[in-house]
């Protein structure tokens, strides 16, 4: 789900192919205006116990970036992002389905720090999400009914609706998404990202 290239973002797709045949792989990506499939990402040949990187920075510039690859076998993915002219940098291993609720135990948005969820809307078709937090003092809503586009992303700036050192997240969505967690600290000098847990 995660991803940026513009600004000073750098972010990388990983595809390691842990079999003995190639496979070929087509990436996906999938931005705040939908999605984007440039030419030379779609049915790339990955030779048997191999790894591909792919820096989407060549392909697209946004803050919203998410992706998916498709493969014709089975290969392992993660996503490597880089910032602050490289002083931080975050990395997941990707997730292999959507699900329509998630949670996200980390998150803090006082004392300087920043918290974005990201959602990823893998499928055809829009859906309508609704963000909850989960603070000491109990649980506060955030945004709801807030509509993304099929196949595109979305940003949440946690931020924007609530000061807070602890702070968790549950997305609910009327169709399958995938979620990530990103948060930055002391003027964005460092950062780290997690998935989701999707029950």
């Amino acid at each position: 789900a995660e991803g940026a290239t513009a600004g000073d973002f750098d972010t990388w797709v990983l595809v390691q192919n842990p079999g003995p045949d190639p496979v070929t792989v087509d990436l996906t990506l999938m931005t705040e205006k939908g999605p984007v499939n440039p030419a030379d990402l779609q049915g790339v040949t990955i030779p048997g116990d191999s790894r591909s990187s792919f820096s989407l920075d060549a392909y697209v510039t946004s803050y919203d970036v998410s992706t998916l690859v498709t493969a014709s076998g089975d290969v392992v993915c993660e996503r490597a992002m880089y910032g602050g002219g490289g002083i931080w940098g975050t990395d997941s291993l990707g997730v292999t389905a959507p699900c329509p609720v998630w949670y996200l135990a980390e998150g803090s948005t006082a004392g300087g720090m920043e918290t974005f969820v990201l959602v990823q809307n893998p499928g055809p078709d829009p859906v309508l999400v609704d963000l909850d937090f989960m603070t000491p003092a109990g649980e506060q809503a955030g945004p709801h009914g807030f509509a993304i586009p099929g196949n595109a992303r979305y940003t949440f700036a946690i931020n924007d609706y609530l000061t807070e050192w602890s702070v968790s997240t549950r997305v609910t969505s009327t169709g399958p998404v995938i979620c990530e967690r990103a948060m930055y600290g002391n003027v964005r000098t460092w950062a780290h990202n997690s998935i989701g847990y999707a029950p």
